[in-house]
């Protein structure tokens, strides 16, 4: 079985080195993605319509509806074996103007490429598509919601992943000169006017005086001492088609249509407008077709995502408590997905720093404490040929000389049988 599959990834390598090669094929690849030029590899070599090509185009689909949310930041390792063809992926949730940090190290047992997509919503609408071995993205966001990163080694591709995702600035340079988000006293969505309204920015307190300073380099659309917000100043981010807005200045050190650099200073920090009964403090904030929060912008202060030493993840392990929460994310405090008992054998997909992402025979799949899991006891087989499920459903089925197996636990009344190699079989 296992020299099968060596013949197997060796034709398809040449294959695909060969159609790679053709120099149309070079020219359709030009402005596409990683993953669409593979897909144009696959698809020109002949591959791509083979049940081996499908199931690759399948499982990057299926990794995008079996993604576990994670919180940032996180950290996450795992490996891809050359005779399962499976893709991986995760969401997380981001605002409008937040920034991440991606981090992918990619270890491969050959000369194949992982790819790194990005992807935005639940519908999965590609925003990168590369190609990696130990490199970073930094990402911003340009609206609030859900994004995916999966990851996928080219067919029969092996090797082992870390992938790490940190938060990072989006402005380099706070709006107050010597503070951070700790010295904001009042956030967005606070009630005004005893409720008659909602507080469309953050307020940043500091001694009356210090220099407000320009986040980024952009260009001074409005200098105004008027109504609610005193003496302000409105700044234009056309990178990001935002404005500025920086209101109950003291004083205010800049002209009309002024450009101006990251640090340049704006204006003194004060409490005009209707803030003359309150502390000095800037009101920031950023509107974009109405107003937006603009605290994932300035936030300067972030966790970054731990490294993880290197290690071979086991294939299969078993629970070794007499019942076991399965969870929806890597905390105590998620979701409870399924309540696994003794010796319930799962398999591992990923791991962070305290836990094992698993998925049980039935597809399930969650995170359980590395704590709640421990090597599968095996059991040596009598030596005799017969058929063997090759999932718990009991619909396709092999014959199989049970002298190359050990059974290594139960489920749903089947035993799980499995090879030198890693396959995994159910018997009756």
């Amino acid at each position: 079985m296992k020299s099968l599959k060596l013949i197997i990834a060796l034709g398809v390598s040449l294959v695909i080195l060969i159609a790679s090669c053709n120099t149309k094929s070079l020219r359709i690849f030009k402005s596409s993605s990683a993953r669409t030029q593979y897909l144009n590899t696959l698809k020109n070599s002949g591959i791509g319509t083979t049940k081996i090509g499908e199931e690759w185009k399948n499982s990057a689909s299926m990794a995008l509806g079996n993604a576990s949310e994670l919180e940032i930041p996180f950290a996450i390792q795992g490996s891809f074996r050359s005779k399962s063809i499976e893709a991986k992926a995760w969401k997380i949730q981001l605002e409008q103007g937040a920034s991440i940090t991606i981090l992918v190290n990619w270890q491969a047992n050959d000369s194949s490429q992982l790819f790194v997509d990005l992807l935005e919503g639940v519908e999965g609408k590609e925003l990168e598509s590369y190609t990696i071995q130990n490199d970073s993205l930094q990402f911003e966001a340009d609206k609030t919601g859900y994004y995916m990163l999966r990851i996928q080694p080219e067919l029969l591709g092996e090797g082992n992943f870390q992938v790490r995702i940190s938060g990072t600035e989006t402005y380099a340079v706070f709006p107050v000169q010597g503070k951070n988000i700790k010295a904001i006293q009042s956030v967005w969505g606070d009630e005004r006017d005893g409720g008659s309204r909602s507080h469309e920015g953050v307020d940043i307190f500091a001694t009356r005086g210090t220099p407000v300073l320009s986040p980024v380099a952009g260009v001074v659309t409005a200098v105004r001492d008027r109504g609610l917000g005193g003496k302000q100043v409105w700044l234009r981010d056309p990178e990001r088609d935002w404005n500025l807005y920086f209101a109950h200045l003291d004083s205010q050190l800049v002209s009309n249509l002024q450009r101006v650099n990251p640090g340049d200073t704006l204006g003194l920090v004060g409490n005009t407008g209707n803030a003359k009964t309150t502390a000095p403090h800037l009101h920031f904030g950023i509107y974009q077709n109405g107003a937006i929060n603009p605290f994932p912008a300035i936030k300067n202060n972030f966790e970054r995502a731990p490294e993880l030493a290197d290690q071979q993840l086991p294939q299969l392990m078993q629970v070794n408590t007499s019942q076991a929460n399965m969870r929806s994310k890597p905390t105590v405090k998620s979701e409870v997905v399924s309540n696994l008992k003794l010796n319930t054998p799962v398999f591992i997909k990923a791991a962070t720093s305290d836990w094992f992402q698993i998925q049980t025979a039935d597809g399930s799949i969650g995170f359980l404490s590395k704590k709640l899991l421990s090597r599968v006891d095996s059991i040596t087989l009598d030596a005799k040929s017969i058929y063997a499920y090759t999932t718990p459903l009991e619909v396709d089925s092999i014959c199989v000389d049970l002298e190359q197996f050990h059974q290594i636990g139960l489920v749903q009344g089947l035993k799980m049988i499995r090879d030198q190699d890693g396959n995994v079989l159910y018997l009756p």
